[in-house]
């Protein structure tokens, strides 16, 4: 995987957009996707002291839209606009992203195998399997450094096809407010 780079072009004018509209309402924002060919524009929020955005949350965000979307003139217009939060199971596409969920459990969708000359101790129940699950320990310039089951090892960004937060339930436990 390689990271998301700068946005660009329409991407940016959209992100910049929501920028402005989430700070007015104190949101984050956690993603944003945008899909030319088919006028898609996915904004992923986040209440920053839930780390997650509810119902009234993406409402908000979708009527602050409203005003841009009839009065720029760069609207497409067969624009579509999807607010959501990016939800338990998470995608991690930025460096941002793996540095909110060190010490928590991800899955990797990985390139290629870990290589076992390199990592010998690799454990034998996810040797040759393309998808892992370890715990995040570290998260570094161009790589991540995961403990897979009791085993350090580094995986470059370039060798991530997919990396999503998992949640355990069974294992999950409320925040107590204070």
């Amino acid at each position: 995987m390689v990271l998301r780079g700068p946005r660009s072009g329409m991407e940016l004018k959209f992100y910049d957009i929501a920028l402005k509209i989430l700070g007015d309402l104190g949101l984050e924002m956690y993603d944003l996707e945008w899909n030319a060919p088919s006028g898609e524009l996915r904004l992923f929020i986040m209440n920053p002291k839930t780390k997650t955005a509810l119902i009234d949350d993406c409402v908000q965000v979708d009527r602050a839209f409203t005003p841009f979307i009839e009065t720029e003139s760069w609207m497409p217009e067969n624009l579509t606009l999807e607010v959501s939060s990016p939800g338990l199971f998470r995608n991690l596409t930025a460096a941002e992203h793996f540095r909110g969920v060190v010490g928590e459990e991800l899955t990797l969708a990985l390139t290629k195998k870990i290589d076992e000359t390199v990592y010998p101790d690799f454990p034998k129940v996810l040797r040759n399997n393309l998808k892992i699950k370890v715990k995040l320990l570290e998260v570094r310039e161009e790589s991540i450094l995961v403990d897979a089951r009791g085993v350090e090892v580094e995986i470059p960004y370039t060798q991530i096809k997919k990396a999503n937060l998992e949640t355990d339930f069974n294992n999950h436990q409320p925040d107590k407010e204070e």
